[in-house]
């Protein structure tokens, strides 16, 4: 397995562990920043346990976790392979990527998720797997508009080397010989129940932008932040009415579920059927932090702003102005309706912010104080 220390792969582990008990895990993870690959690991199934409320399991989950440190693109499969804690290995479950959606200068995006996909490719075949398992993004879609399958998507072009690499990637595993299982996530967010993700990332970044923008704002006009404050914030972004955020919840579960049925080359969209829209988001996100002139939009002024909404955000910016729906057939057979047509809507989207804002934004007393009038 690759990926244990980010959300999937350490959710997906702690899951599978309630439902098979008997399994054993042999992770592929890197150290560095002082850190071992096994400092890692323990750091990351400590913090899942913890924050699926059963610390307690801790200790059982990693006595059923062999780590081994090495790097998907500069591993010897070879070596790898020989190693005595991977003898045995009958089935490969590779989930580590980098998901930068910026630029890729350096092609160090691309080395990671299509050449790293190579790499575990190689080192299936030594173990003669008898399956593998992609997490791959359904944003392999690109630019492609209307309804996007569960399979094989056309090449409509891409918006940035991440779903580039995610779509040669997944070309790799469906011409590789294995058979194989390819989960599609999208924009990973806090869970159902309450709201809340271990570590925020991507759309997080809009939230903790706009918090901060109006602290600026308020600090420079010298008014109370918990009013509401008219900060003429544009964002030059299409309007879509199909922004599908997955709850780290769903993905857990639909990706242990499906990870156990017969593997038979199928593909599974773990998006859910709940998309939002744009202007929900927008309406959710001023109503809560009390905005007013927050606006979205296509628009021909050039502003330093813009510039530097753009510089930090633009990257995001596809995403909430796409127009492609995700088709829900095989994920649907494989879970049923009832597990998949969840309700995401307004309500979804403000315990998400919610519990963004109490738990990342602590520091903020003007923050917290209009967090606590929502509970």
């Amino acid at each position: 397995m690759t990926g244990i220390t980010g959300l999937v792969g350490s959710g997906f582990v702690t899951a599978l562990l309630l439902d098979k008990p008997d399994t054993q895990f042999v992770c592929l993870a890197r150290g560095g920043k002082n850190r071992t690959a096994m400092d890692r690991v323990v750091e990351a199934v400590k913090s899942e346990c913890e924050f699926e409320g059963t610390p307690e399991r801790f200790d059982e989950v990693m006595s059923h976790i062999a780590v081994v440190d090495g790097d998907i693109v500069s591993m010897d499969p070879v070596a790898i392979a020989a190693l005595p804690e991977c003898q045995g290995v009958t089935q490969v479950f590779h989930c580590a990527a980098d998901v930068n959606l910026g630029k890729d200068p350096t092609g160090r995006t691309f080395r990671i998720n299509y050449n790293g996909t190579e790499n575990m490719l190689a080192l299936a075949r030594l173990f003669h797997a008898k399956a593998f398992h992609y997490v791959s993004t359904a944003y392999v879609a690109g630019r492609s508009r209307g309804v996007s399958p569960e399979g094989e998507v056309p090449d409509n072009g891409f918006n940035n080397p991440y779903e580039e690499s995610k779509f040669k990637a997944e070309k790799l595993v469906r011409n590789s010989g294995f058979p194989f299982t390819i989960y599609r996530p999208a924009i990973i967010t806090g869970r159902r129940c309450d709201g809340r993700i271990r570590k925020p990332l991507a759309v997080y970044r809009i939230f903790e932008f706009i918090a901060k923008k109006k602290s600026h704002a308020c600090a420079k006009l010298g008014i109370d932040p918990t009013q509401p404050v008219d900060i003429g914030l544009h964002f030059n972004v299409v309007p879509s009415e199909r922004v599908y955020f997955s709850p780290i919840d769903y993905v857990q579960y639909a990706i242990t579920k499906c990870f156990q049925l017969p593997v038979t080359n199928q593909t599974y969209h773990v998006t859910g059927n709940s998309p939002v829209s744009t202007l929900m988001i927008e309406e959710a996100l001023t109503s809560l932090l009390r905005l007013d002139n927050v606006s979205i939009g296509t628009g021909s002024e050039n502003s330093t702003e813009k510039r530097l909404i753009e510089r930090l955000l633009g990257d995001l910016f596809p995403y909430f102005s796409a127009d492609v729906t995700f088709s829900q057939d095989n994920i649907t057979q494989a879970l049923g309706a009832d597990q998949v047509n969840w309700e995401y809507g307004s309500d979804g989207l403000k315990k998400m912010m919610v519990a963004f804002y109490q738990d990342f934004f602590r520091h903020a007393d003007w923050v917290r104080a209009l967090m606590a009038e929502q509970n």
